[in-house]
Parts: structure tokens; sequence; C-alpha cells
């Protein structure tokens, strides 16, 4: 069966077949004008894009009953769990210790926490660390610099490639990342560190610092 670009661009996004977006697209439009009104299952891709910036809790309903017919609950649930994380309606949001998924010179970047919140929400351990030694291996997160505001990047945890799942291997975090709405680099960029740039800032150009 044909399914518009739309259906696909939100299936692979998600890593599941179309036929499973499409049967969610019918099925949630029944019980929410809002979908129902988008026509997501016509859209072009540039229309989802625009969706998605409209009304991102519309397409987040659809992913959640996609991963659900595709037998995927706890990525279901994992998909929710990311997006209140990246728009702040977590329901029990504790404060980052220091040198919890950052070392502790980066934790007050705003950028970081909010890419460390997003990261803890899908289940990704973070690093601890005192400053000087490791504590416990886990995802580290720090500041992309001055030249490049808004990015940040993102040291997978050692265990990733034994992750399986939306958010299993390397590319779960870029997946993980690119859900929460944020921009991504599709390759790592330097030494298997992998960007992601804030929404607030998707028009900033990546451009390797010179260090690199």
């Amino acid at each position: 069966m044909n399914h518009s670009r739309g259906v696909h661009l939100l299936a692979e996004l998600i890593d599941v077949d179309p036929s499973h977006v499409a049967r969610a697209v019918s099925t949630a439009s029944r019980a929410h004008r809002t979908i129902h009104e988008s026509g997501i299952h016509e859209l072009t891709g540039e229309q989802l894009r625009r969706l998605v910036e409209r009304d991102r809790f519309a397409v987040v309903i659809v992913a959640n009953l996609a991963m659900r017919f595709a037998g995927r609950s706890e990525d279901a649930l994992l998909l929710m769990d990311i997006y209140r994380a990246s728009v702040g309606t977590q329901a029990h949001s504790m404060p980052i210790r220091k040198g919890v998924g950052a070392l502790p010179e980066h934790h007050d970047h705003p950028y970081v926490q909010r890419a460390i919140r997003i990261l803890q929400a899908a289940g990704l351990p973070p690093l601890h660390t005192d400053g000087i030694h490791p504590l416990r291996w886990g995802f580290q997160v720090q500041p992309a610099g001055e030249g490049l505001p808004g990015w940040v990047f993102i040291n997978p945890d050692p265990d990733c490639d034994e992750r399986t799942g939306f958010a299993g291997g390397r590319r779960g975090y870029l997946a993980v990342m690119c859900w929460a709405g944020w921009g991504v680099i599709n390759e790592p960029v330097y030494e298997g560190l992998l960007a992601a740039v804030h929404p607030d800032h998707r028009n900033n150009a990546f451009s390797a610092p010179s260090n690199f």
C-alpha cells in the first residue's frame, strides 16, 4: 500500500513499518479532532515538520499508537517519557546532581542540563564523576563551545551497543534527541562524539571547531 511521505518520515523517525503509522493515524483521528483535521496521513514531509512544530503532542499520540501496533509497548512509553522531558512536563523532575551526565564544570550549562534530562528520560545511564575519576561509567554531555551556540556533544555510554529498542546502540542517542525535537548530525563528528542542537538554534549551521 502506498503511504504519504509524512507517514514514511514518521515511520523512519520511530523505526516502525509505515503500515503501523497509517493504522495509528486512522485510529487517533477518530478520537482526536486535531489529528483528524491535520490530515496527517496525506502530509508531505514539509507539512509534517510544520505539524510537529505547531502541535507535537498530536504527533506523539500517533507515534505512541504506532509503537503499540508494532508490538513495542515499552518503546511506546519511552516516546512519551522523552516527549515529557523535552517540554518540561515530567511528573517527578529531580535536580541533576553535579558530576552526573557531565563534568562538574559543565553542570550549569542550560543545554547540557536539558540534554541530560532527555537522555535520562530515555533510560540511558549517565556518567557519575567527581571531576577527576569516573565513579560510574555512562554517557557524558558537554557544550560544543562558544562558536556553536545551542550545540552539545554527547559521548555515549560504553555499553550502548548491547542495548536494543528505540534507544539502543549509538544511533539510539541520535533517535532520542531527534524525537525530543533537537537537530542531530547522523554520524559521529569527532572521536565517536555525537552532536545535537537545541530546537531554538536549529538554524545555526554546524562547523567543526579548529581543533577537530
